[in-house]
This record gives C-alpha cells, sequence and structure tokens, in this order.
C-alpha cells in the first residue's frame, strides 16, 4: 500500500533538527520563516478576517475555577482553533506531524494539542510567565506562530524570552520579532517569556502539546 503523503510537509531533516537540538540545550528554539508559504497565507487570511469581524475573545489566565481576565497582566484577545476550516485542519495536520518527530525524538510523551489565533491590538502586551498552568503537568512545549507581513523594530511587540529556569533577576537570553511565518518552540514548565506592548496590530497563533493528565479517568480538560 502507498502512504499518503502529508498536506503540509514538515521542514527537512535539518532543521528539525536544529529544533530538537535547541529545546534539549537550552529550552527553546526560534526558527525564523519556518511555517510553510501556503499555510502561512491561509491562516493570516482567516485570522486577519476574524479580528476585522471582532469575533475574538478577551484572553485570561489560569484554568478552571482558577480563571481570570487580568487586564494589568495579559491585554490581548484570542479566537480558539476547532479544525473546522481547511486552513486549521492543515494546520493541525502539520502540527501533528510535528508531535510525532518530537515524541520519537526526545521521548518526551506528548499527547494533546491545543491552538488558538492570537491578537494583539496597539497598547496590549502579556507581563512574564510561564505557560504551564501551576499545580498540573499538563502544557509540555509551546508553539508560537507569527502571521505578519512587515514587523519593524519600532513596532514592538516583542517576544521576550529568558533563559530556562531563571528568576526575575535574569538578563533576557533573546528579544525575538513577530516575522512573518516565524516560529517559536518553548518548553511551557521552566521557559519564562513575555509578550512586550505592541505599537500596531500583531497577529498569530498561540498553541501547546500537553501530557495525558487525567481526573478520575477524565483527560485534564482545556481551558
Amino acid at each position: 500500500m502507498t502512504a499518503i503523503a502529508p498536506v503540509v510537509p514538515l521542514p527537512g531533516d535539518n532543521r528539525l533538527g536544529s529544533i530538537l537540538a535547541d529545546l534539549s540545550a537550552k529550552g527553546w528554539s526560534w526558527q525564523p520563516g519556518l511555517l510553510p508559504e501556503a499555510l502561512y497565507h491561509a491562516l493570516r487570511a482567516e485570522v486577519l478576517a476574524i479580528n476585522a469581524e471582532d469575533d475574538l475573545a478577551p484572553a485570561g489566565i489560569g484554568r478552571e475555577s482558577n480563571f481570570q481576565l487580568d487586564r494589568t497582566i495579559r491585554k490581548s484577545r484570542i479566537s480558539w482553533m476547532d479544525g473546522s476550516t481547511p486552513a486549521q485542519a492543515d494546520f493541525l495536520q502539520w502540527a501533528e506531524q510535528l508531535r510525532e518527530t518530537i515524541n520519537r525524538r526526545l521521548m518526551i510523551g506528548l499527547f494533546e494539542f491545543e491552538a488558538c489565533f492570537a491578537v494583539y491590538r496597539p497598547g496590549e502586551f502579556y507581563d512574564r510567565h510561564l505557560d504551564s498552568f501551576e499545580g498540573a503537568r499538563n502544557r509540555v512545549v509551546s508553539l508560537v506562530v507569527y502571521l505578519n507581513e512587515d514587523w519593524p523594530a519600532e513596532n514592538g511587540g516583542a517576544l521576550i524570552v529568558w533563559p530556562e529556569g531563571s528568576d526575575e533577576t535574569a538578563e533576557p537570553a533573546a528579544h525575538i520579532l513577530p516575522e512573518r511565518a516565524g516560529v517559536v518552540f518553548m518548553l511551557s514548565e521552566t521557559v519564562p517569556h513575555a509578550v512586550e506592548m505592541t505599537h500596531a496590530t500583531r497577529v498569530g497563533i498561540a498553541a501547546w502539546w500537553r501530557v495525558n493528565p487525567s481526573i478520575q479517568g477524565q483527560i485534564d480538560p482545556l481551558a
């Protein structure tokens, strides 16, 4: 039987090797232009339409009973992906291939994926934080995808990444501009990061791979 080729192929072995080596060595990896061109255009068109229709929810912090909207910590808007459009379906398939590769090479047991479009309008930001919620090992590897065309430094909105496991006195390891089709990978539990205030509308995707924690036989619900 002939295997069915993936709709959106993964990057080559050298690029994948660089991502995996970075995650192993320092807990994060910046990959400019990693998102395939056709997928970039499809996802960008979708998030711009969602933003134009204002079909976005304020982003919060915490989960379940601890969920809260704190606009002094996080000020942005999101729309959860459910795979219901061709662009979303292709992106989820691309992410699934990445999950399989990361699991096979690093053996960290990624199980479940959640993703949302993330929009920062002028004046919005997200203070320093970890992506894994306190009290549960849920999000393990974070994925950030940028869907902006041209992004000069004066637009702000950089992703600030601190060294793995560092406290608030540490110097940042990187300031990453949200450049076209760029992708960031981070270990969710140990790599602190923040989004600087943006001065232009900043669009992208925030996503996470989770392990399979369960409560009384039920997979820990998404927040």
